[in-house]
């Protein structure tokens, strides 16, 4: 890519950002065109598909979400300033903040609610965080270190002290008798949203941009995305993008919120991560999701690839990952605690987060100290953790091969024990290998055309990787070897 020129480059993708977000529902002349530019990215195996979704800025920065009430002691932005360096250097590049609206404020007669989706006010802060002032300081601040900001929303609902039930009552579900609903049966402390009434799409829209005008923000996570009509999206994305090239996260697993989101959960892969460690599905179980996603996505979808989150950190399974499985599965789901889950694997499923096609990685706060389930006050540490998200991290955004590059699987002469591949842009190579088992594992790759000098970004180690290589492999090992990209990370793996 360095044909292009540095400052050319950059104007090019800036470009190439703007036709993306005008031609987001034009897909088939935006894949023409980019055809014809030749950009080699991910999906299909040997396949050249168009570039990740979404704004061009974000193409190669993995995201990191933080609950302020667990990252800090008082749970402050000022406080959360202070971690801007350590995050920077850890090769974060977006940071996902879960909603930091005022929240509860419930009627006597209505659950008592304190948690960060009962929003009371779309317009304002919670007060324990700090003030409006802060938060835009602080937002400021992550772009001065070169990183971006997602906002965490809630359109599905409200608390049931939102002065909306006040002011706008029409912008609720009611029952047959005319009184507003819950939002569910297991979360009878916010009230339901309607969007039948297209002036609730206005108010929805007009706060997002108070936040995008006012405060920078880059983006949202669309909270329960899937619940709200996918026609409401459609309408508020380019009003959105007219005001700057956001990108845009849903909690959802469904093929059909792309393209008008960038990116959405993958709620697959870590049933199959829990699957493959506890020695019940192997290696090469992986290929099916792969194959799956493939034929409902469709090309250049981004997948959120994630080992834990605010959810499933405090929860024993995230909800609907478990569908694909026998239901004898379900209690070890259910009671096996997540780190239990992993057993002990949890760095080499990290490496696939982050170098499976389509993959962005999202690191949830406290995991780069090896923690995957809730802390209540997170106690920041030397933990060997951060060396190793630090490498990885920095890999992903350093080397378009693992954010844009083909796919192509590589035999070895044991798929039920060991996973590997090779990703391709341009000049830029990987080579990734992960010992999915609690046993040392001796492989054999026949790497064909991927054969070559690489620089191992784990351990720094210069190898020749020969057409049929072999490996010795501890338990739970992974190594990531990079061509190209890989002499500006350099031998100690810092960029």
């Amino acid at each position: 890519m360095s044909f292009w020129g540095n400052k050319s480059m950059a104007e090019w993708l800036e470009a190439l950002g703007r036709i993306t977000l005008l031609a987001r529902e034009s897909v088939a002349s935006l894949l023409t065109f980019l055809a014809a530019m030749a950009i080699t990215c991910s999906t299909a195996d040997g396949a050249a598909p168009p570039p990740p979704a979404g704004p061009a800025w974000a193409w190669n920065l993995p995201v990191y979400e933080t609950a302020l009430d667990f990252a800090m002691p008082h749970g402050t932005f000022r406080e959360f300033e202070q971690r801007l360096d350590a995050l920077h250097h850890l090769g974060v590049g977006i940071i996902w903040f879960l909603p930091i609206f005022p929240t509860g404020g419930n009627p006597p007669d209505k659950p008592r609610s304190d948690s960060a989706y009962c929003v009371r006010d779309y317009y304002d802060v919670n007060p324990r965080h700090g003030t409006k002032e802060d938060f835009k300081h602080l937002v400021a601040a992550i772009h001065s270190h070169g990183m971006r900001v997602i906002m965490d929303w809630v359109p599905n609902h409200t608390s049931w002290g939102n002065e909306l039930i006040r002011t706008h009552p029409e912008f609720y579900q009611k029952d047959k008798d005319g009184h507003i609903v819950e939002a569910s049966s297991a979360w009878k402390d916010v009230a339901k949203l309607d969007y039948s009434y297209r002036d609730l799409w206005d108010y929805m829209y007009q706060a997002r941009k108070y936040w995008i005008t006012q405060f920078d923000v880059d983006g949202f996570r669309e909270d329960v995305a899937g619940a709200i009509p996918l026609e409401h999206w459609r309408w508020l994305r380019p009003k959105l993008d007219a005001l700057k090239p956001v990108f845009m996260l849903a909690e959802a697993d469904e093929p059909r919120l792309h393209p008008v989101f960038d990116m959405t959960y993958d709620w697959t892969s870590q049933v199959n991560f829990y699957m493959i460690a506890r020695g019940a599905w192997p290696a090469s179980s992986l290929d099916a999701l792969l194959d799956t996603e493939r034929q409902k996505f469709p090309a250049g979808a981004v997948r959120m690839r994630h080992l834990t989150n605010h959810d499933m950190a405090r929860e024993q399974y995230a909800w609907d990952n478990r569908a694909h499985l026998d239901k004898s599965e379900y209690e070890f789901l259910e009671k096996t605690p997540l780190p239990a889950k992993y057993k002990g694997g949890d760095r080499a499923f990290a490496v696939l987060c982050a170098t499976l096609p389509n993959s962005k990685p999202m690191v949830w706060n406290g995991q780069e100290l090896g923690i995957l389930s809730s802390t209540p006050k997170l106690q920041w540490n030397d933990s060997p953790y951060l060396e190793f998200y630090r490498k990885l991290l920095h890999a992903y955004r350093l080397n378009p091969a693992l954010y844009e590059g083909e796919f192509h699987q590589i035999s070895t002469s044991n798929p039920k024990a060991v996973y590997a591949f090779w990703r391709r842009a341009g000049q830029n190579r990987a080579v990734v290998v992960v010992n999915l088992t609690d046993q040392p594992q001796q492989v054999t790759l026949e790497l064909g055309e991927s054969a070559g000098h690489y620089a191992e970004v784990f351990t720094a180690e210069d190898r020749m990787l020969a057409v049929q290589a072999k490996l010795d492999l501890e338990p739970w090992a992974y190594r990531v070897y990079l061509d190209n990209a890989s002499q500006r990370l350099g031998r100690s793996g810092k960029p």
